[in-house]
């Protein structure tokens, strides 16, 4: 059994917190591998970019034409590798410059919205996914095609790769399936209770994946969903064994307009961090033990949609939205413009020594 008060002492976010504004509202904010930017996409089809030390924002990096979702990241030659909506990937050299190179790009790599990319634990393929039905790995350095795992049959949300170098895929109605990269599937794994459909939409689906570092353990994320339109439904993580693909846990976080876990992650101390996001303007961080049904730390945060552990696990970023950022109907200010969201990224200081 995990001792959480021991790890609560540990790891509890101190009061000690930075907020940058990211205005208007960005889709991410990841750290880069060493630790000085935080990097996000943002619906207007740029990269943005901030130090992470005093939040000063370096120049944006711009090209992508549609939502730009999938951030990676390759400490060997500072390449950041992002996608967006339109199908595009491109790779950037150089990302803590002011004006990194595109090494890279590739201007049709998905028919459509790319929803995820991962790099492989040895840094030499990118896996990209998406609104395609596909998965596709590509050459790292050079962006060549090296697989492709067609005839998926659904919208594929998220993959992440295990150790062993095979590949997960999450799709929109709950299956995660674990591929060999020839195309040669190994299992799957059933986390259906994540999906269902409502007035004539489809809901829900495998929104989070994650792995522990030996790949023995599976996290697959998203909501028990109740209903469609505005979305209800219990933020769920399903424990899984890799080896055997059986259902360990269940893990329910909440109630039923907390909504969605948008991301989970799984500590070298044994623990899982998550955050979610509900309607109207919920959301929370926290933190639970595998093997327990209730958190052992959570913070309400408005919409939480992403969490980035800095690499020497000093601190963590939480983005959110800002209060009251439903945005429907609402009214043109005094100078007649749309007053947009924003996504403060709120950095929490770990109240003790990291573990290296």
């Amino acid at each position: 059994m995990i001792d959480t008060k021991a790890l609560l002492k540990k790891y509890e976010p101190t009061k000690d917190v930075k907020v940058i504004p990211a205005d208007p509202q960005i889709r991410g904010a990841r750290f880069s591998p060493c630790g000085q930017l935080l990097v996000g996409g943002s619906y207007e089809g740029r990269v943005r970019r901030w130090k992470f030390e005093d939040q000063a924002e370096l120049p944006p990096l711009a090209g992508h034409h549609g939502w730009v979702d999938g951030v990676a990241f390759r400490a060997e030659g500072e390449l950041l590798f992002t996608a967006d909506s339109w199908g595009e990937i491109r790779c950037w050299s150089g990302y803590a410059a002011d004006a990194p190179a595109v090494k890279w790009q590739l201007d049709a790599a998905h028919d459509g919205w790319i929803r995820e990319l991962a790099l492989s634990p040895d840094g030499k393929l990118l896996a990209s996914c998406g609104s395609d039905k596909s998965v596709r790995i590509w050459s790292a350095e050079e962006g060549e095609k090296q697989h492709e795992l067609a005839g998926y049959g659904q919208d594929i949300l998220r993959t992440c790769w295990l150790p062993d170098g095979t590949l997960l895929t999450g799709d929109d109605r709950g299956i995660v399936k674990h591929w060999k990269l020839d195309g040669t599937l190994i299992r799957q794994f059933d986390a259906s209770v994540l999906y269902m459909v409502s007035r004539l939409q489809d809901v829900g689906g495998v929104h989070a994946l994650a792995t522990d570092r030996e790949g023995k353990l599976l996290a697959a994320a998203g909501t028990t969903p109740s209903g469609g339109g505005t979305v209800q439904g219990i933020p769920t993580i399903l424990l899984f064994d890799v080896a055997s693909g059986k259902e360990l846990h269940k893990l329910s976080l909440g109630v039923q307009n907390d909504c969605y876990v948008h991301e989970v992650h799984f500590h070298d101390e044994g623990f899982l961090s998550a955050v979610t996001s509900g309607t109207p303007g919920q959301g929370q961080f926290l933190y639970v033990a595998p093997e327990e049904k209730t958190p052992f730390f959570n913070k309400k945060l408005p919409n939480c949609l992403c969490l980035s552990w800095h690499p020497d696990g000093s601190r963590v970023a939480v983005l959110t939205t800002n209060p009251g950022s439903n945005g429907n109907g609402r009214p043109l200010d005094k100078d007649g413009k749309y007053k947009t969201n924003q996504s403060p990224i709120q950095i929490f200081k770990i109240a003790g020594e990291p573990v290296t």
